[in-house]
């Protein structure tokens, strides 16, 4: 069974680990594109690399910033209407690999396209209720630690 650390080991100045996951929330480092440039029988070679995940339980569908799309000349797939905090709006939906190097797990699946760095978030990638269904989540808030565990889905 594989497993990922999502929070903080270590603080940043006088912030603690706890400090960062409350500021931050948890995160995976993931690499993103369309195709990957590995032989078949290589983990995925994706150009972006390290990119900053955030696991969102309230979110219902997984979203990529749209600047991040644009840039990895992601294919639009289709068009949807999202809401959340800030109210109801369309969104392009684009095509994506997302690769998860500490989970050894590759995604080829839809991502709504949202406007993170626009908002001036932290990360670029929201993994929502969809892919934490395969996973068991442990929550230290008081330590900032965060672990995930793959489960097997029945």
């Amino acid at each position: 069974m594989r497993t990922t650390q999502a929070g903080f080991k270590r603080g940043r100045g006088a912030e603690t680990p706890a400090d960062l996951l409350v500021k931050l929330g948890p995160t995976l480092l993931v690499d993103v594109g369309h195709r990957s440039r590995a032989a078949p029988d290589a983990p995925p070679n994706l150009p972006a690399k390290r990119i900053r995940a955030l696991l969102d339980t309230g979110a219902g569908m997984d979203g990529i910033d749209e600047t991040l799309a644009r840039d990895l000349n992601l294919p639009v797939t289709d068009e949807m209407e999202i809401s959340g905090i800030g109210g109801r709006h369309r969104t392009l939906v684009y095509l994506a690999r997302l690769y998860i190097p500490s989970l050894e797990r590759l995604l080829f699946q839809p991502f709504a396209g949202v406007k993170l760095e626009e908002g001036d978030q932290w990360h670029r990638i929201i993994l929502g209720r969809n892919f934490l269904r395969g996973y068991r989540t442990t929550y230290d808030g008081t330590m900032g630690d965060v672990i995930l565990a793959e489960v097997e889905i029945e």
